[in-house]
């Protein structure tokens, strides 16, 4: 996304918003408040759309009425402006901006601050990268994520198909690589050729014994679901009756 963002106040002068749009060339431009959160945008259709109804209201000239008479940004501007939270994805990005028919969105923080915009170009970027660049960030998100190093799983991209070598302990933790790599800009395809020491897939499953996150072994906890009711271990018991 671009941080640098020109925005204008709730009581900006129209015409000096218009004067922006042009020698910027940008075609809209946010509207915030003194607190930095924004309250709306002010595009050309929007300024369009005020001049045109000031002709309607006054057919024969003379000083226009209606929203062509508005004087700030805070008269003409559309709100709710469309925006994103910085921690969504480019896929939730670009289906935004798919279902709202916009060229860019505001990009805000938790506090409804305004933190930059992504433009259609923004998120075709990371798509038109090289395979080495995309080899790159599969394995940079392999070791941030799973702590997975190159020596561990090999990474081989071409024409965005990345194919996958190498073993981990579980099956789960080959199919959790499998997801990882597909959610990488870039990549089109995963051909995964992981081998594992121990099929988990059965434990995954399991309503009663799942696997405990960091060990390939079932996992047995103090208190288990059986039927819907609790079933109490003796030691839960013993204690139990202790603390009565």
């Amino acid at each position: 996304m671009t941080r640098e963002v020109i925005t204008v106040g709730v009581d900006t002068p129209v015409g000096q918003i218009a004067s922006l749009l042009d020698r910027e060339g940008i075609s809209a431009v946010p509207v915030t408040a003194p607190t930095g959160d924004v309250v709306g945008v002010v595009s050309q259709t929007d300024l369009l759309v005020g001049v045109a109804d000031g002709e309607r209201d006054n057919p024969r000239g003379g000083r226009p009425k209606g929203r062509a008479t508005a004087l700030q940004a805070g008269d003409l501007m559309t709100t709710p402006a469309v925006s994103i939270d910085a921690a969504a994805s480019l896929t939730q990005a670009a289906r935004t901006m798919q279902g709202r028919n916009v060229r860019r969105l505001l990009v805000t923080g938790p506090q409804g601050r305004l933190l930059g915009v992504v433009s259609r170009g923004d998120l075709l970027r990371p798509y038109a990268r090289n395979d080495a660049e995309i080899r790159r960030e599969i394995e940079a998100e392999l070791r941030r994520r799973l702590w997975i190093h190159p020596q561990q799983v090999g990474v081989r991209v071409h024409e965005g198909t990345a194919t996958l070598t190498g073993a981990v302990g579980r099956r789960s933790t080959a199919d959790i690589v499998t997801r990882v790599v597909t959610a990488v800009p870039g990549v089109t395809k995963v051909d995964n050729h992981i081998r594992y020491d121990f099929d988990d897939a059965e434990l995954v499953r399991s309503t009663v014994n799942r696997t405990h996150p960091f060990s390939a072994e079932p996992f047995h906890p103090g208190k288990q679901r059986r039927r819907g009711r609790i079933r109490l271990t003796r030691g839960s018991r013993r204690r139990q009756h202790q603390d009565a």
